[in-house]
Parts: C-alpha cells; sequence; structure tokens
C-alpha cells in the first residue's frame, strides 16, 4: 500500500453555519432496484455521453435572478455540526419550466425530476440527496479540519465522482473557503444539467453563507439573507456572481466540471488534472449500485489513483444492492483486481436504510 495520507487542514474545528439555525430539509432516498435499472445493470455500459468539461462563468451566466434554498444540517459522529444550504427541487422545476421551448433534453430533465430511479446512461440520480453521501459529509466533518497537522500531508485536489447535490464536497469547500485553502476541486456527474442546476448553484450558496449579514457583494439595503435563515431566496446578480468568482481566483480555489461517462476511462480522467505532486483525495456515495457501474467507476478510479504519489478515496455505499447486482465485497474484489485495496472505516453506528441494508464508509489506496 502506498504511504499514509491523510487531510491535514490547519485550523480550528469547522463553525456550526455562521449562527444559521436548523432548516428543514429534504428527505434522502435511495436508489430502487427498477425493472429498467435491473436489466441495464446486466448490460455492458456504453458511452452514450461522452466526459467533456464545463466552464463555470458560463454555467452561472444561465441561473435566474434568484434561487430558493433550503438547509440541511450535518452532525458529525463526535457532535460538530455544520449547516448546509441547497438548493431547492422545485426552484429547478420553475427554471426549467421557465427555459421550456419545446426542448426535448428540458422534458428529459423535468422528467428526471419527478423520480428517483436511476436510469443506466440516461439519468444517474443527481438531483436527489442519497443517505451514503450524507454519511460521508458526517465522517469529512470530523475528519476534515484535524490538529495534528504536523504528521500529515496537506490535501491539493478534491474530486467527487458521481456528485449530484455534491453534499460532501460542501464541507470541504466550506472549511476551505472559512480557511483561506488553496485548493482544487474536480466535480463530476454524468448529467450535465445536474452540474448546472444544482452542483454550481451548491457551491455558490455554501459560498454565500460565509459572507456577514453586509459584507460585500451584500449591503444594508440588500443584506445576506443566508447569515440569517437557512431558507430563503438568494439574488443572482451580476454584482454577486463577479464576487463569487473573484474570492475563487483570489484564494486559487479552482473549480473543474465535467459531465458524462466515467468510460473510457483514459477519455474521462484526461480531464482531471494529474500532477503526480497534487495529493488527491476521491470522495464517492452510491456509485457502485449495479455491475456495470461498480466497474466503470473502479477503473475511473484506480486510474485516477495511480496517476499520483499520494491520493486515496473515500466511499459510501450500502453494503447489498439487491436486484441490480452492487455490492460492497464485489467492489473490493474489484480493487484488488486493478492493483487497489478497499478497507471499512468508522462503519460503527452506520443507520440501515429502509430495506434494512447496512451502509458503510470505505477508503481505497493503491498498494
Amino acid at each position: 500500500m502506498s504511504g499514509s495520507f491523510a487531510f491535514g487542514f490547519s485550523g480550528d474545528d469547522i463553525e456550526d453555519g455562521d449562527g444559521i439555525g436548523r432548516g428543514e430539509a429534504e428527505q434522502p432516498r435511495r436508489p430502487k432496484a427498477s425493472s429498467s435499472t435491473a436489466n441495464s445493470a446486466e448490460q455492458e455500459v456504453t458511452t452514450s455521453a461522452p466526459a467533456q468539461a464545463h466552464d463555470v462563468e458560463k454555467l452561472l451566466a444561465t441561473l435566474p435572478s434568484q434561487i430558493s434554498y433550503s438547509s440541511i444540517e450535518i452532525e458529525s459522529p463526535k457532535g460538530k455540526k455544520l449547516l448546509l444550504p441547497r438548493r431547492e427541487l422545485f426552484d429547478i422545476r420553475m427554471q426549467l419550466a421557465a427555459e421550456d421551448d419545446g426542448d426535448d433534453d428540458n422534458e428529459a430533465e423535468l422528467s428526471n425530476l419527478e423520480g428517483s430511479d436511476i436510469r443506466t446512461n440516461v439519468y444517474e440520480g443527481g438531483f436527489k440527496s442519497w443517505e451514503c453521501s450524507i454519511d460521508l459529509a458526517r465522517l469529512l466533518l470530523d475528519r476534515g479540519p484535524r490538529k495534528d497537522i504536523d504528521d500529515l500531508c496537506r490535501v491539493d485536489h478534491v474530486i467527487e465522482l458521481g456528485c449530484g447535490t455534491a453534499i460532501p464536497t460542501l464541507i470541504l469547500f466550506h472549511y476551505a473557503l472559512v480557511s483561506e485553502l488553496s485548493i482544487y476541486f474536480t466535480l463530476s456527474d454524468f448529467n450535465a444539467a445536474v452540474l448546472r442546476l444544482v452542483t454550481l448553484p451548491n457551491l455558490l450558496l455554501t459560498w454565500a453563507s460565509t459572507v456577514a449579514e453586509m459584507d460585500a457583494p451584500f449591503s444594508a439595503a440588500s443584506p445576506n439573507p443566508l447569515a440569517t435563515s437557512p431558507a430563503g431566496e438568494l439574488e443572482v446578480t451580476p454584482t454577486l456572481t463577479k464576487a463569487f468568482l473573484s474570492t475563487l481566483r483570489n484564494q486559487n480555489l479552482i473549480l473543474n466540471l465535467i459531465s458524462g461517462s466515467w468510460s473510457p476511462a483514459p477519455q474521462f480522467t484526461n480531464l482531471i488534472s494529474h500532477a503526480p505532486e497534487m495529493n488527491t483525495l476521491v470522495l464517492a456515495s452510491e456509485t457502485i449500485y449495479s455491475s456495470a457501474s461498480l466497474s466503470t467507476f473502479t477503473e475511473a478510479l484506480i486510474g485516477i489513483l495511480k496517476r499520483v504519489r499520494m491520493g486515496k478515496a473515500m466511499v459510501a455505499a450500502k453494503r447489498v444492492y439487491f436486484g441490480v447486482g452492487g455490492s460492497v465485497d464485489t467492489f473490493k474484489t474489484e480493487c484488488a483486481g486493478g492493483g487497489a485495496v478497499a478497507y471499512e472505516i468508522d462503519n460503527t453506528g452506520m443507520d440501515l436504510d429502509a430495506s434494512g441494508v447496512r451502509r458503510c464508509l470505505m477508503e481505497v489506496q493503491m498498494m
């Protein structure tokens, strides 16, 4: 196995959401074993959407003049708390409806919002917040701001595969913002619309949540709603987006957004910065739900880890996905076949899902 690897963030523990109270949040959902999913899981995955990178400024320009948000409170096993704002699903529906000009793509995205089923190579569930992503976020809240930094290596590059609402990444993005750290963030989701409509807006909201009520770009005439309320509407003005982009530049926080398939792996991984000296942390939740998804995910993951001298992945999953073929044991075997080792961590107290299947957290490193 490669040398030990840890976060190495400096500074005090993450504070609780700038004093915002706990808000109502949509309940996480789990993948359903629909017949379409089960059938497609037995077939070889084809690249229906080639991987491509997206320009952050262009995606920001497509946002409406205001976005509605609610908040979810993440509480770590050790009792740390952080309130994360997320864009409301109804707000995404409203944007798609307003943009609808008879385009089939808009109709498809509206359909995706109506249910939580995964449809392989069509829609990978990115508009929902899944239980396992919360599990991973809880762990990151405890493990991110470690104090014994002298023995640790700082993470340079955070990658979330199958990011969707990006809750695990938001934990570390928030910490990077308040601690003024320079980190490269790569977020990947199969659906470009997910990146545009929920991933990037959530990053924007997280940034806004770190700005004081009256600080620029806010003012007494237009105070920051995220500083006082766990739910509300954020005015997305050119001044606001300019301030967001300015923070990213000044702090050297890089956002790399990638949509499309993980297969073929080289085509996907070539879009990810891979300087060997970049200490890399890969995050993923609910990415091994089927045999096909498990294989393509593992190939892409190992392709990322083996290109850096120090890298680690943290993967959250259910132990078994009945009817669709994915399981933790199969994932461990696939990792071993690719020269990596996957081992379970911090699984005490993991909740059972609605079907009585236990969830778990794993770390993956190259041997």
